[in-house]
């Protein structure tokens, strides 16, 4: 995980590796660890996340707030009442749910294609859109492009999941812009993330400048602009922004943008269990707890995070369901809290992908 700002997105050095290799301490009621940016533990071992949380129920002035969105986008007698970008995976394929069955919307459904989309999100998208009665448009950039950005932010950061989420933001909402007196619609509708169990203080922030300035050093800003989905208007709107996912689009911004979760709970069980019941959407197996199987390099980020740093964004998030007494304790996470051995091997396919990677883990899970 990497603190990345507008004025500082170094990766950390080798001894921060060191430092979680050698003293993996973790608190002795939750999984986070000692490299946690302003961690403490008392006598006890107890750190001071788990000391000071308070279980704080979602605002009902928020789940209030919602019903008025709702209302104002039925209002628009165009083609399309609400933008909803899909993946296949668990978040976006509720709030498709929601925004289409339970307020009845009439839903444009988009879905950004990362060049790594799994066999199983293929399916959803296909089920999803077809029980949910709703127009659909996957759109994949270039996949020139995406290879070098991914290898620049690999090569520059030690990370490339910010190449999948400024593109994904930025091809998707430049479409918008483009032919939106045709749909009509200026809500968009946005799973996958909440302040409340992904935000990460202190570790991780996500703003396009810090994306822009990766591209700027690796040389490609002239190539991402002339990119035929890049709206040059749109990149540079977005530029301006701090993490769009922490902040509140204003008026002047085109599009009315919302996080979903932010606005009701947000059970990931029991999401699944809801899209499985009224849709027949799928999950494998193996990816049952996991919330990115849509996406098949998400197990190799993952890794090298924990492999780095000590914790992943899933280890925040179960900090936070700990915590909050919605699981077991903690015994229930500790395959999650320690780095499993894997075996990555990068290899070069020049006729579809940049990267192609093989991960096993010891307990004989293979992809």
């Amino acid at each position: 995980m990497y603190k990345v700002t507008r004025d500082s997105w170094k990766v950390q050095k080798e001894s921060t590796y060191k430092k979680i290799r050698n003293a993996m301490e973790r608190c002795a009621c939750c999984i986070l660890p000692l490299t946690y940016p302003g961690i403490t533990f008392d006598e006890q071992g107890i750190c001071s996340f788990c000391r000071n949380f308070k279980k704080t129920e979602l605002d009902k002035r928020k789940k209030r707030a919602l019903i008025p969105l709702v209302e104002k986008a039925r209002l628009n007698r165009g083609k399309y009442q609400a933008i909803v970008p899909i993946s296949g995976g668990k978040d976006s394929s509720y709030v498709l749910y929601v925004m289409r069955r339970l307020y009845g919307l009439k839903v444009l459904a988009i879905n950004y294609n990362n060049g790594f989309r799994s066999k199983a999100a293929e399916i959803n998208l296909d089920t999803l859109t077809n029980q949910l009665a709703v127009d659909f448009i996957s759109i994949k950039p270039n996949w020139n492009l995406m290879k070098k950005l991914y290898a620049a932010f690999v090569r520059i950061t030690g990370e490339f999941c910010t190449v999948c989420n400024a593109m994904g933001y930025l091809t998707i909402i430049s479409f918008i812009l483009g032919v939106q007196k045709e749909i009509s619609a200026r809500l968009l509708v946005v799973g996958g993330w909440s302040k409340d169990l992904e935000a990460m203080p202190d570790v991780y922030s996500f703003d396009f400048r810090y994306f822009y300035d990766i591209v700027s050093e690796a040389g490609l800003t002239e190539e991402l602009r002339r990119s035929s989905l890049v709206s040059e208007e749109c990149l540079d709107l977005l530029i301006s922004m701090p993490d769009p996912r922490l902040t509140d689009t204003d008026a002047d911004f085109p599009i009315e943008w919302i996080m979903l979760p932010e606005y009701m709970s947000w059970d990931i069980n029991q999401i699944s269990r809801i899209l499985k019941k009224e849709t027949g959407w799928i999950v494998p197996s193996e990816a049952e707890n996991e919330t990115h199987f849509d996406c098949t390099m998400y197990p190799v980020a993952k890794y090298f995070e924990r492999r780095k740093y000590g914790f992943s964004q899933s280890t925040v998030s179960l900090f936070t369901e700990r915590t909050a007494g919605d699981i077991a304790g903690r015994e229930h996470f500790e395959e999650f809290a320690f780095p499993r051995t894997v075996d990555v091997q990068r290899r070069i396919d020049s006729s579809q992908k940049c990267y192609q990677y093989n991960y096993s883990f010891k307990n004989g899970c293979t992809s």
